[in-house]
């Protein structure tokens, strides 16, 4: 990886990102990580490219490689970056924003005066994005988020049972507890060993089938919620 040292242009609107609801305020971290570590260097073959590394990016996030990954697909799924035919390797949208004019060539200040006091629509146009598009996607993605929450908690998670059933339970309190919710009994237990390898639940991951949910949130709910089959209904 680069070393995290010199300069570079930014641009303040990038915050509407956040404000209107296109980027969790760790995806910008992350889309403004990448824009310090591309190729800015107009002479070069891989200009306007950046090398992504999880487990490198993990290391200064202070995070999970899995958590990156999640960030990431959100980038490349509204258009932020995009792939090459390299492994590894991902064209910055407009990169040319984050270049300096005069020696380098870049076009900050033209991206600062064409997007000044604009709307988001108008930003957005400067990545080659449709705004209304992207928010069709957030709120699909959304739904289906929502829906697996709620088959997950049909199937998975909660036993159907009554209040009287806590004090008859054979198990010490320490080892486990019973959250109601409407009637229904989520039991929580301590951890115990992974029902999936930390390969498989990658697989799932890049299945793209929950990649809105990071390999830690996969493994939590397999770990610490399941069905109390004690529960009578």
């Amino acid at each position: 990886m680069k070393k995290l040292n010199g300069y570079r242009p930014t641009h303040r609107n990038k915050w509407v990102f956040i404000k209107y609801g296109l980027l969790a305020v760790q995806e910008v971290a992350l889309l403004e990580f990448y824009a310090d570590i591309f190729d800015f260097d107009n002479r070069h073959a891989n200009y306007g490219l950046l090398e992504v590394e999880f487990e490198d990016i993990a290391s200064v996030f202070n995070c999970s490689p899995s958590t990156i990954r999640t960030w990431h697909n959100k980038l490349l799924d509204l258009g932020f970056i995009s792939k090459t035919r390299k492994k590894h390797i991902f064209k910055l949208t407009c990169h040319e924003r984050y270049v300096t004019p005069g020696y380098w060539g870049g076009k900050a200040v033209e991206y600062e005066k064409l997007e000044k006091d604009q709307s988001v629509e108008i930003i957005l146009q400067s990545f080659e994005m449709d705004f209304q598009l992207l928010k069709g996607k957030l709120q699909h993605t959304e739904k289906s988020i929502k829906a697996w929450a709620v088959a997950k908690a049909h199937t998975d998670s909660i036993a159907i049972g009554s209040s009287k059933v806590e004090s008859r339970l054979p198990r010490d309190d320490a080892d486990y507890s019973l959250v109601s919710s409407k009637g229904r009994f989520i039991e929580v237990v301590k951890p115990h060993n992974n029902l999936k390898t930390d390969e498989e639940y990658e697989e799932i991951h890049r299945s793209g089938r929950f990649s809105s949910m990071t390999v830690e949130d996969m493994e939590w709910i397999d770990m610490n919620v399941k069905e109390n089959p004690s529960v009578p209904s």
